[in-house]
């Protein structure tokens, strides 16, 4: 019976793996950690499509907005999660940004088996930044769904911290 139960527990394993499941997340990395730390795979771009339209919600943003996604994000990631956040999101890689009214980042993705929390700079007017975490939940059937937003009261956000992308 315990070999039975072992075999299940690896085909499942196996199978989580060979679809591209991200089930342990840092980014950016963690020192010393063993997560994964890719911007790029599957879960991390549906996971912080849904934390950005919640912080943009939560906001009542209304207006177009820039939207930034961690380090070695590629353009085609950038293209499909723009595309999940709506007309409102506008990429960097647009020629066009002067419509916007201000930058929504997202800084950083947590993901741990089927909770995830991404952190995310969002403009609040007069030039201010706010910083939030979104907090997120995986369930079988339904998916990823994003949970609720917490403020942070009294963050500051360090604006000269290095952005950089590349390209796919």
């Amino acid at each position: 019976m315990t070999r039975i139960l072992t075999s299940i527990v690896v085909l499942v394993l196996i199978g989580l793996l060979s679809t591209g499941c991200q089930t342990y997340v840092n980014i950016p990395p963690q020192e010393k950690d063993t997560a994964n730390h890719n911007p790029n795979g599957k879960t991390v771009r549906t996971v912080l499509a849904l934390a950005v339209r919640a912080a943009i919600d939560d906001a009542g943003i209304t207006g177009p907005v820039q939207v930034m996604f961690p380090e070695n994000t590629n353009k085609l990631s950038y293209a499909q999660i723009i595309s999940e956040i709506g007309d409102q999101a506008v990429s960097p890689y647009e020629e066009d940004v002067s419509r916007v009214i201000g930058i929504v980042f997202a800084k950083g993705v947590r993901i741990r088996g089927a909770k995830g929390e991404v952190d995310v700079a969002r403009p609040i007017g007069d030039g201010i930044d706010q910083l939030v975490t979104v907090y997120l939940t995986w369930k079988p059937l339904s998916g990823w769904q994003a949970d609720s937003v917490h403020t942070w009261r009294g963050v500051s956000i360090d604006e000269s911290a290095p952005v950089t992308t590349s390209n796919p």
